[in-house]
């Protein structure tokens, strides 16, 4: 774990392109001898330090890794949330950073990080919160919300941190830095975030890249664990609606679903798009587009499994965690679970808290007749009038977090009432325990997710939750999340 973990802090600092030639020679050592004691010759350590620029001894290199992993391992036993009391002494968005980084590692630096579900507990398997969203198997009803991973790097080990769905992004047409920073300020004693980032994304090209290579080692469209993809505009693009269907066309085939983002208010005139005319136009234009997508072929799962093995059985961090008794993650779920995908990607649109009666009377409207599959609700909020106060509260963009809950569910509960419950929603905004989850799925949320709750609860936060809300639903009498589902309004 220390030697995945000090190798990966090298390549986030860039050694790592100098070093990947030879990481590649010890991987083949290693194929070769799995588990024989690896002996290295003189001239291949002199090669080494030639690549790394660096004279520094053997001996020296690794009582420098040795002590620094016996150090931060026995820190990490004393407090399992050393690393989260790390992360809050940095700045928001260097924290954020880091975060992505560790979600991105592999599974050895992920389980120092305390992001690695134990896949046999409670909150793993149990099938009560296993839910069908437009045609889609969820494991589980509990997802990431879009902004934590913006360029599509941690998505798979954020899902193994238990979550059933992440949705990455949001991704823009060309890659573009996004607002001056500071632009994320924290506001702990009211669970909340102040955000401003503005659409920064690496581009179309560059998370396609990325998706494509989960694509080939066998990662994406993996049973009841779902990735979609948020797509938006560029902040100084003259065509939104050819924005948007560039992103179905560039990213569709590589997502369980899609959403389409016109509610950040990071973003000059983006929520204006929310407006009728406007709003039915690019979905119009984005379902034209995601139904002309090749329908995707079955997946065989037990080749896929088998595949994803196999790749793995040789890894550096696979023979490091095999001497440390470490055995490799794979999915576990019950053998009678069903699993559908559909053929092409839902679409849905995320709107704003922020809205006025009419406003969602027109897009409950809009939704229903260009046949978009879902709706997530919602997006931060630019309100300010909490009756609190805040040395951050001033700092303009979307507030996200605690203040946002009761808003939030609000929305959903009136979306849903406009629209019969006929269309699935995606509940997200202030969620930070089993209850918030459970309050926006009665009022009509059909799953839901979370972010700035993570921000101050940790990974071991997606567990708290998801055992929460199995406590709700027992003591309401539910036998599943789909059965609770907008049972606010079958009461009344």
């Amino acid at each position: 774990e220390t030697m995945a973990f000090f190798s990966g802090l090298l390549r986030a600092r860039g050694v790592g392109r100098r070093l990947s030639p030879r990481f590649g020679a010890l991987r083949e050592k290693a194929r070769r001898r799995l588990f024989s004691q690896w002996k290295f010759e003189e001239a291949e350590i002199r090669k080494a330090k030639e690549m790394t620029g660096t004279g520094i001894s053997r001996k020296a290199a690794a009582m420098f890794v040795f002590g620094s992993g016996l150090w931060f391992g026995f820190m990490l036993h004393v407090d399992d949330e050393l690393p989260m009391k790390l992360l809050m002494k940095l700045d928001p968005e260097t924290a954020h950073n880091v975060a992505v980084w560790a979600g991105a590692r592999n599974q050895l630096v992920r389980t120092l990080f305390g992001m690695m579900e134990d896949q046999r507990s409670g909150a793993a398997v149990d099938e009560r919160l296993t839910v069908d969203l437009c045609g889609m198997t969820i494991k589980n009803c509990l997802g990431l919300a879009a902004g934590f991973d913006k360029n599509g790097e941690a998505m798979i080990g954020m899902l193994d941190t238990g979550f059933g769905f992440v949705e990455l992004g949001t991704v823009t047409p060309e890659p573009q830095a996004g607002n001056p920073k500071p632009r994320v300020f924290r506001l702990p004693e009211h669970g909340a975030v102040i955000n401003r980032y503005g659409f920064n994304s690496d581009g179309h090209e560059v998370v396609r890249q990325r998706l494509e290579k989960l694509e080939e080692s066998c990662e994406l469209f993996r049973p009841g664990r779902i990735i979609g993809v948020n797509i938006g505009k560029n902040k100084t693009s003259p065509d939104a609606i050819a924005d948007y269907v560039k992103g179905v066309e560039r990213l569709g085939k590589y997502a369980d679903y899609l959403v389409v983002n016109v509610s950040s208010p990071n973003t000059p005139g983006l929520r204006d798009l929310q407006n009728e005319k406007e709003l039915t136009e690019i979905l119009t234009a984005v379902i034209k587009a995601r139904d002309a997508l090749p329908s995707r072929p079955k997946v065989d799962y037990k080749e896929q499994k088998e595949k994803r093995l196999a790749a793995m059985t040789f890894s550096l961090p696979f023979v490091v965690g095999r001497l440390f008794g470490i055995t490799p993650y794979e999915e576990y779920l019950p053998e009678n679970l069903p699993i559908s995908r559909p053929s092409l990607p839902p679409v849905f649109v995320k709107i704003a808290p922020d809205i006025h009666k009419e406003g969602l009377e027109s897009i409950a409207s809009v939704v229903t007749n260009t046949a978009v599959d879902g709706i997530v609700i919602s997006n931060t909020t630019v309100r300010r009038d909490f009756g609190w106060e805040h040395p951050n509260l001033s700092e303009k963009g979307g507030l996200s977090g605690a203040p946002l809950t009761e808003m939030s569910t609000k929305v959903v509960s009136d979306f849903y009432r406009l629209t019969d419950g006929k269309v699935p929603i995606i509940g997200v905004g202030g969620i930070s325990s089993g209850k918030d989850a459970f309050d926006k799925i009665k009022a009509g949320a059909s799953v839901v997710q979370i972010y700035t709750g993570l921000i101050y609860g940790g990974p071991g936060l997606v567990k708290d939750i998801k055992l929460d809300l199995v406590h709700h639903l027992e003591m309401n009498g539910f036998n599943s999340v789909q059965e609770a589902v907008g049972a606010d309004h079958r009461r009344k």
